[in-house]
């Protein structure tokens, strides 16, 4: 662009061009943007610091309407069935947003250019069992039996170069596991993958959970 700008400007004829390297520039920024974003997550990974009762439902819609102009320009619609009985949860409302943001960006990206590519956010409660569960699943091609046992570990990735660097899904494992909680994966290869995430709804559990990370 620097060699196309002349002292009076751009010339008319370049105007395309130019716009062409914008573009690049704006998608290029965005996932190097992505990528710090996920380091720093990593390696500032720590226990819960600001938890309290928060309204988990909220922090989904907050969530969908932050990266909602993402989806859109992939193509991709969000389903939410969200429980509207759902009790306050006890989490750090942050920490549970990046683990939206990256299930629910993870979920698009696989979903991306399937006929009917969508991606569903689910929320329900157990009271009786003080168990709270939230899944995000897409319609994308499912993950292949010899990924699994790698999905959580850093740095692993199944996708494309220079589309990612594997950290996603590890701070999901560790922010989950740091507020007492599971994760597990439900998949098919050519329909789909189901990220199901179990936490205890009062918090009960973190403190053993974290005491017995390293």
């Amino acid at each position: 662009m620097q060699r196309i700008i002349k002292e009076d400007g751009i010339p008319a004829e370049r105007i395309p061009e130019v716009r062409k390297y914008l573009s690049q520039v704006v998608t290029e920024t965005a996932r190097v943007g992505r990528i710090v974003q996920d380091l720093l997550a990593f390696s500032r990974r720590s226990k819960p610091h600001q938890r309290g009762n928060v309204n988990f439902n909220a922090i989904v819609s907050t969530t969908v309407n932050l990266i909602g102009h993402k989806l859109k320009l992939m193509n991709v619609e969000m389903d939410l069935r969200l429980d509207e009985n759902l009790p306050p949860i006890h989490c750090d409302a942050s920490q549970m947003q990046q683990v939206l943001i990256n299930l629910i960006m993870n979920g698009a990206e696989a979903a991306q250019g399937h006929p009917e590519a969508h991606v569903r956010v689910t929320t329900r409660a157990s009271a009786s069992n003080n168990e709270f569960t939230l899944e995000v699943a897409d319609t994308g091609d499912g993950i292949k039996p010899e990924h699994l046992a790698k999905l959580f570990t850093p740095f692993f990735t199944t996708k494309g170069e220079g589309k990612g660097i594997g950290l996603g899904l590890a701070v999901v494992y560790g922010i989950v596991k740091d507020h007492g909680g599971d994760i597990d994966v439900d998949t098919k290869l050519g329909k789909g993958t189901s990220f199901i995430v179990t936490m205890p709804i009062d918090g009960a559990g973190t403190a053993a959970s974290a005491s017995g990370t390293g």
